[in-house]
């Protein structure tokens, strides 16, 4: 009987893989009132009034330069141009709101990203630079899926390395 019901699951299985399509969404399928739910759906955290909205760090833009490193590899980076009221801010104490995107697997981060989604994917933060600061806490705090309120030194400033545009040092969860 069991080995039955094995080669009945493997059937199963097999069939429903063979017959299963991937879904797609492309604007020209749906109306423009869905789309418009739709995207409504992937705006950025609402913060409340003391933090500095997203829409600030989405001003800064970005161009791609490619060079030919010392060894003779090909080596591009995303190079910022800071909107003027994040220059302002730089070295300046904030408050952010968003959601922790951890850089190890641990269940306290003193090091991690920080932006204005929830984790989608455990390998990749999907969206640009930016929209993701890099957390260094004074002290650790768990890891949470909720959003959180930190306070910080805000630090403009680009690492080519990593295509990280901002930092926030010295940080602390506020409630």
């Amino acid at each position: 009987m069991k080995q039955f019901l094995r080669v009945f699951l493997l059937f199963c299985l097999s069939c429903t893989l063979y017959t299963t399509q991937a879904i797609a969404f492309a604007e020209q399928d749906y109306s423009e009132e869905q789309w418009a739910q739709m995207q409504q759906q992937t705006q950025p955290l609402q913060v409340s009034s003391d933090a500095i909205s997203w829409d600030v760090f989405g001003q800064t833009k970005s161009e791609q330069i490619c060079t030919v490193d010392e060894d003779g590899y090909d080596f591009c980076y995303d190079n910022p141009t800071y909107p003027e009221t994040l220059e302002k801010l730089n070295g300046k104490e904030v408050i952010l709101m968003g959601y922790m995107f951890p850089l190890e697997v641990t269940p306290i981060h003193s090091n991690f990203l920080f932006g204005p989604y929830p984790l989608s994917c455990p390998f990749h933060y999907h969206v640009g630079p930016s929209l993701v600061v890099e957390v260094n806490m004074f002290t650790p705090i768990d890891f949470s899926y909720d959003p959180i309120k930190l306070k910080g030194i805000l630090r403009v400033e680009l690492n080519k390395e990593t295509d990280v545009f901002y930092y926030l040092d010295k940080a602390e969860e506020i409630y």
